[in-house]
């Protein structure tokens, strides 16, 4: 039940971290080229480690479901 917990308000706190995240690197950065690579660097990272803590929650909590890493990945494809 606490994991559920952790889970759920770490996820959100994700979204919103991404978005924030990217709004002050569109304020810091000036260079139009520069963003739009470091940007997927960063989804492509988060998702690696995503993936890993997804199986990990599997392996120790087979009955918690958290979202898809395509569920994840759709959502920062859609920022």
């Amino acid at each position: 039940m606490d994991l559920r917990k952790v889970v759920k308000s770490s996820l959100s706190g994700v979204d919103k971290s991404i978005s924030a995240m990217y709004k002050r690197l569109q304020k810091n950065l000036t260079s139009e080229e520069l963003l739009p690579s470091l940007w997927d660097k960063c989804k492509k990272e988060f998702l690696d480690k995503y993936d890993s803590f997804a199986q990990l929650v599997a392996k120790i909590y087979p009955n918690e479901s958290i979202p898809a890493v395509s569920e994840m990945r759709d959502l920062l494809a859609s920022m």
